[in-house]
């Protein structure tokens, strides 16, 4: 499990050095008369989500810093895997801008033979959330954190795990592994529906990354671990797999996308113009309001972390 490791810390300097530029940057250099027309946010994801809304907070406050006028769409569909390949035919110039998650451009190339990119075929602005992943059961269940959890799965000879990713997945295969016990992941179209077969009592358990954040604060979900290296604020109490003594944690984030061959004075406008965004106050708020933090790891900081995720997951997932 040391490659686990290895890959946490090297995330956890690629977000230091993004946030640091991120919040250096205090006014956007852009080319004279960009954009010249709307600019289209394509968000991989289907409206009322938590990438969807942070997209349209996004696009928002751009339009208030820049007087551009953003177009919001959804691009639904294979994990944001139609969006990203629609993104290829797209122009160059900046005008049109992919809104996905780590498992669009990580996630995909690795699990679908014909999903038609690699996370190479992309340029990165930034990211605008840190995904806490977290393993959630219904607060009735008669088992409050993970030792509890696993305890249950052993007297029972296994436990079932609802996952709309194939990182909840990857993270399902290692808590088994290291604590000897059979855990079965159970898969769903998406974290929304891996969420609603645990509030039906369907499985023992599930992991999610935000839209389960309100079931915690109504009292009707538990957090029993938290797979990212800080303990999340909506679930303070809630461990890490790291203070749980597996050398594991793996996290998410909202990531920012152009076409590779976007010209680079364009790159410099949008990626400094989405960095005072989500570093600003206002955003902040927005996101402490949601129990999340935004560190926006900036151009470089994504695409490192995109290209070691893409390594990590590729090893992973080829077992």
């Amino acid at each position: 499990m040391k490659s686990l490791n290895k890959f946490t810390l090297s995330l956890a300097a690629v977000c230091v050095t993004g946030i640091a530029t991120g919040t250096a940057a205090m006014a956007a250099n852009c080319p004279a008369g960009f954009p010249g027309a709307n600019v289209n946010f394509q968000v991989g994801y289907g409206a009322g989500g938590g990438t969807d809304t942070v997209a349209r907070k996004v696009a928002s406050d751009l339009e208030v810093a820049t007087g551009w006028t953003i177009v919001v769409q959804n691009k639904p569909g294979a994990s944001g895997g139609v969006m990203a390949k629609g993104l290829l035919g797209r122009k160059a110039d900046g005008l049109t801008i992919g809104v996905a998650s780590n498992t669009t451009v990580v996630i995909n190339p690795h699990v679908n033979a014909d999903i038609g990119y690699t996370h190479n075929d992309f340029a990165y602005l930034g990211t605008g959330m840190v995904l806490n992943y977290g393993l959630v059961a219904l607060a009735d269940k008669p088992y409050d954190n993970l030792e509890e959890f696993i305890a249950m799965a052993k007297e029972k000879g296994r436990a079932t795990i609802s996952v709309g990713a194939a990182t909840h997945t990857i993270a399902v295969d290692a808590i088994a592994e290291h604590y000897g016990v059979k855990l079965v992941s159970v898969p769903g179209k998406g974290s929304a529906a891996a969420l609603k077969e645990a509030l039906g009592g369907h499985v023992d358990a599930t992991i999610q990354s935000t839209v389960h954040v309100s079931q915690i604060k109504a009292g009707k979900m538990v957090q029993l671990a938290t797979l990212t290296p800080n303990r999340a604020p909506y679930a303070p109490d809630a461990k890490t797999l790291l203070e749980n003594g597996m050398d594991l944690s793996i996290e998410g984030h909202i990531i920012f996308l152009v076409a590779k061959d976007t010209p680079k004075e364009i790159l410099t406008c949008l990626s400094e113009h989405l960095a005072e965004v989500t570093n600003s106050d206002e955003y902040t708020k927005f996101l402490a309001g949601r129990s999340a933090v935004s560190g926006n790891m900036g151009p470089q900081g994504t695409a490192k972390w995109v290209a070691d995720a893409s390594v990590f997951y590729g090893k992973k997932l080829a077992k």
